[in-house]
């Protein structure tokens, strides 16, 4: 068997979580929000072993090859290309973008990267 996929999430909501249990090969791993408190307090009601500070430490996390965005439809853009720019493959809840220049800078960051975007919908 492979090494598990291993996602963290930004934000704290728990769609992933459930589904992503009866994956074997995907393990969330990690998680952050805004304010630390609630995501140490969401870690380890869904057995999530590693709290980051803060968006950008989760995102730069080597230990993750993907990352979860959940977060409100105008901070989509942003942390999808951080994270395509750390590595990490993207799944981005819906709107993925808000407009067609943002959809074409994450599809250009996302080109030839090896790495795969998808929207998602909880």
């Amino acid at each position: 068997m492979s090494r598990p996929l291993r996602v963290g999430i930004l934000g704290a909501p728990g769609a992933l979580v459930k589904p992503a249990r009866e994956v074997p090969l995907v393990k969330v791993a990690a998680v952050a929000a805004r304010d630390r408190a609630r995501a140490e307090a969401f870690a380890p009601r869904h057995r999530i072993g590693t709290v980051h500070a803060g968006y950008a430490e989760l995102v730069a996390d080597p230990g993750l090859d993907a990352v979860h965005i959940p977060l409100p439809n105008g901070r989509h853009h942003e942390w999808t290309l951080a994270a395509l720019a750390a590595g990490k493959h993207v799944l981005c809840e819906k709107p993925l973008t808000a407009n067609g220049a943002e959809a074409r800078a994450v599809a250009d960051a996302a080109d030839g990267s090896g790495l795969v975007v998808m929207e998602a919908l909880s």
